[in-house]
């Protein structure tokens, strides 16, 4: 067998691993899941913690004050009395079902974000019987609630949950790569039953019994520990299609090579499948790097043939990891086209460009693993986090004071 031969064979079997992990993705974003209740729903609660004022926020809190369930309050806590988002709050005070509350003395030893989680639940009365979360950067449907309790009326399940799914400017470095980066996440996440807490809802009795508030206040994230704890305690994980978000926001490469890391971190720290993650990611950059090495080992030994056989294969499996981005994007679309998303349309020079764009997010795949793997620290949002094991230590932070600029991410 030829070099070439054995190339085609391997990439053969990649995209075919490939190929059953979207075509899984895909049908679990065609399941029906569980009817939506529109009668005796149980009491709720929606938390969405601040910092900064995100591009969408105004539209956030629109669709959270709107949502089609009988009973439930909107409960928001602001990072600080000089927080940035004061000035879209501020709109919205007074609306029937939304209370807010400034973050009080944040230990060190967990995320603000985990902290504001802590304080708003604490704060909750018995009489909630859910508690669901948002990010500021998601805009749900009205049904996104209600879709969310369905499956909580089962009492094995602890923890309903739907995912994020980027919709990216086609001439955006960063806002492509980290689309591309996202796609075979949101897979893994599915497969591997990774919960997002930005849209996500718990049942109260699963909190207490778990201790939820005492695990989150020494944690970074609160979402991708949950599996580990609701498997010790009995509990399953329900993914919901219907409660994927779909993230119109833009971003930069800068930014871009910071984010990308930290969401492999929380995935190292806290998920027990974080050698599968990382597994399912090798397989899918060793490509370009074996034939770039393949190439100049043919290029040594004056083997054109066997050059232009890499770069066709090279060329052959990018135009097959296109094809299943578009495949998982389909599956996506086709699941929300319920829910009137104004999905941006790509020219055919855009399209035709999507094998560039997956090869160059391969390329910079090893520098997300490096900076996952080595990191000590991490900023969040202005704010440094020092990493021992699992242990965090919150560095003294200011108020934030970044400007929200168009629609770019924060």
């Amino acid at each position: 067998m030829t070099i070439v031969s054995a190339l085609y064979c391997l990439i053969a079997v990649i995209v075919a691993i490939q190929t059953t992990a979207a075509v899984c993705f895909v049908w679990f974003m065609s399941r029906s899941g569980c009817d939506r209740q529109t009668a005796n729903q149980p009491k709720a609660a929606i938390i969405l913690c601040l910092r900064g004022a995100d591009p969408f926020l105004s539209d956030c809190l629109q669709s959270l004050l709107s949502q089609d369930y009988a009973n439930y309050l909107l409960c928001v806590v602001v990072d600080s009395d000089e927080d940035p988002a004061w000035s879209v709050l501020r709109k919205f005070e007074g609306r029937a079902g939304l209370q807010i509350e400034v973050l009080q003395n944040p230990p060190p030893t967990c995320s603000l974000k985990c902290s504001s989680l802590v304080q708003a639940i604490g704060n909750l009365d018995a009489s909630f019987q859910i508690v669901a979360l948002c990010d500021a950067d998601a805009v749900p449907g009205p049904n996104w609630l209600a879709d969310l309790a369905a499956p909580l009326a089962d009492p094995g399940v602890g923890v309903a949950t739907g995912n994020r799914w980027y919709m990216p400017q086609p001439n955006s470095p960063g806002s492509m790569i980290r689309y591309l980066w996202n796609v075979p996440a949101a897979v893994n996440m599915v497969l591997l039953r990774i919960a997002w807490g930005g849209s996500l809802a718990i049942r109260r009795d699963v909190i207490d019994k778990a201790d939820l508030l005492k695990h989150w206040s020494g944690t970074l994230c609160e979402d991708t520990m949950l599996y580990r704890l609701l498997r010790n305690h009995g509990y399953r994980q329900a993914f919901v299609p219907t409660a994927m978000i779909v993230n119109r926001e833009s971003t930069t490469l800068a930014n871009v090579i910071d984010w990308v890391p930290r969401q492999m971190l929380l995935a190292k720290l806290y998920h027990p499948s974080w050698p599968a993650t990382v597994g399912y990611g090798i397989i899918s950059i060793i490509v370009p790097f074996l034939a770039a090495l393949l190439i100049i080992v043919a290029g040594t030994q004056s083997n054109s043939n066997d050059m232009i056989g890499v770069l066709a294969a090279l060329a052959a499996f990018e135009v097959s990891n296109s094809l299943l981005v578009g495949l998982c994007q389909w599956g996506v679309r086709r699941r929300l086209a319920s829910r009137a998303v104004q999905w941006r349309s790509w020219r055919w020079m855009s399209v035709a460009a999507l094998p560039f764009w997956v090869l160059l997010s391969q390329l910079i795949s090893p520098v997300f693993y490096w900076k996952c793997i080595t990191a000590q620290s991490i900023d969040w949002r202005d704010v440094r986090y020092d990493i021992s094991g699992q242990t965090i230590t919150k560095h003294p932070h200011s108020p934030h004071r970044s400007n929200t600029v168009d629609s770019q991410s924060l």
